[in-house]
């Protein structure tokens, strides 16, 4: 796939490569507005986040579903399990990001090796790669199932750095993601799209793009260490 030597380029999943359009669908027809979403993930993160830096772990979706009924229940909407697992069977089904086989491929064929850096599960990731027709432009996936640690932590970044010895980038639409990756010693590529703004609390990314054809671009281009 890629020529030795150009590096490698690993992607954030959730909400970088594939789009959380498809649960906010699901949560707009149970009658929430469409904020709803970045309210419920918002939170879900910052559970997984919490017991992870407490030292226990649960997989995301775990995390995701445990925190729904308290966002349903903060809009006073009835629920019950065939609900949660409802929405939750959305995530199977993510819609790839606007450029994101684009910016791919034209990675790929610049010689870089290309690496999933999720925090979801590695059989959800490789479900939606094959489905959004991404798999066969990746080398691997990476969940932090594997070391049942999240990203941010410093270890989820090592774990690429262990298998990409070489200059490793690292492309998300999460802020907090690209200040993990930058304070672990990758470049990084910040995908400006849905946040907007950069927290000035953060490392500078290398590059900020509108979106993910650019970031490609722009680290083709982007001077070696």
């Amino acid at each position: 796939m890629a020529a030795v030597g150009r590096g490698t380029v690993a992607f954030d999943v959730i909400g970088t490569l594939f789009t959380l359009e498809r649960p906010r669908g699901a949560l707009t027809e149970l009658g929430l507005p469409e904020s709803a979403l970045e309210l419920w993930f918002a939170e879900s993160l910052r559970d997984f986040f919490a017991l992870s830096h407490a030292g226990g772990y649960a997989p995301l979706r775990d995390a995701l579903a445990a925190a729904l009924p308290r966002t349903l229940s903060s809009q006073n909407v009835e629920y019950d399990d065939a609900v949660i697992e409802r929405v939750m069977a959305t995530f199977r089904d993510l819609d790839p990001a606007e450029g994101a086989g684009a910016a791919i491929q034209a990675l790929t064929e610049a010689g870089f090796s290309i690496l999933a850096l999720t925090n979801g599960s590695e059989d959800l990731t490789r479900g939606l790669l094959n489905g959004g027709g991404l798999d066969n432009y990746f080398d691997a996936v990476l969940s932090c199932d594997a070391i049942r640690t999240s990203k941010p932590h410093p270890a989820v970044y090592e774990m690429a750095r262990k298998r990409e010895p070489g200059e490793l980038w690292m492309v998300a639409a999460h802020a907090w993601d690209i200040a993990g990756a930058a304070r672990a010693g990758l470049r990084t590529a910040w995908i400006s799209t849905k946040e907007r703004v950069y927290p000035a609390i953060f490392p500078t990314p290398d590059i900020r793009a509108p979106d993910l054809e650019s970031a490609a671009r722009r680290i083709n281009d982007h001077p070696r260490s």
